[in-house]
């Protein structure tokens, strides 16, 4: 990171470069702010298992920064910790409850917003991947409101209206790789929900398993353009 906290170079025209704040011991929080003075609204994302916020967040970094601040937390432990991953592999990832994710990510937003007085959490979006995609609709429950639009990348996270309407969530994106594991999944509980009126609509990244396609940052465009109009228009049941 420069002096400023900044990570780097932006992640393309008018895009804000990442930025990085610490969040606990060698953990930092990677944000970006919005492109706008007007783009304030919290998009909040939890990362999967060994995808870092650089990769998880800053790969649709300029779809996010249309609407406000992009705030992604470090996951607590590393790759090399699970049994899946070498020793060496140092990835961020997650070996904590949800309970403890949904902490810090407000610990990333509290120092996002110190530093950015005008970030607002009216009309919240919460992001993740893999991982980060099944805890969301649990810590959108813990706290009913606080995430009214949900942005589920490569997760079949099962969802009912009943939970959805005591969470206040108003839209739910689904986000999938085209031949990744996830797609049919989601596909069934875009189909369930839809069929109640429920706002939802799956977007597919082209030619991909679980990974980010090279248009990821269209795909979230169009994905998080849905879950804000939160059901203005009829849900397409597969908007490609």
């Amino acid at each position: 990171a420069r002096a400023d906290g900044s990570a780097g170079a932006s992640a393309g025209a008018g895009v804000p470069a990442a930025r990085t704040l610490p969040l606990e011991g060698a953990r930092t929080t990677y944000y970006v702010p919005g492109a706008v003075a007007s783009a304030t609204r919290l998009v909040g994302h939890l990362h999967g298992i060994c995808y870092p916020p650089s990769y998880s967040c800053g790969k649709w970094a300029g779809a996010a920064s249309k609407y406000g601040f992009l705030v992604c937390p470090t996951g607590n432990a590393t790759c090399g910790d699970a049994a899946n991953g070498p020793p060496s592999w140092e990835a961020p990832s997650w070996g904590e409850l949800v309970s403890i994710m949904d902490r810090d990510l407000e610990r990333a937003v509290a120092s996002v917003a110190k530093r950015h007085p005008t970030l607002s959490r009216d009309d919240a979006i919460l992001t993740g991947f893999s991982r980060g995609a099944y805890a969301a609709p649990t810590i959108a429950k813990m706290h009913p409101g606080r995430w009214p639009r949900l942005v589920l990348i490569e997760a079949a996270v099962p969802l009912s209206i009943e939970g959805l309407e005591k969470a206040k969530v108003r839209a739910v994106a689904f986000v999938a790789g085209e031949h990744g594991p996830e797609i049919e999944g989601e596909r069934k509980i875009v189909a369930e929900l839809e069929a109640r009126g429920f706002p939802v609509a799956l977007f597919v990244m082209p030619k991909v398993a679980h990974f980010y396609s090279d248009d990821v940052d269209d795909v979230m465009a169009r994905a998080l353009a849905f879950v804000t109009r939160a059901g203005a228009t009829p849900a397409p049941r597969d908007a490609q």
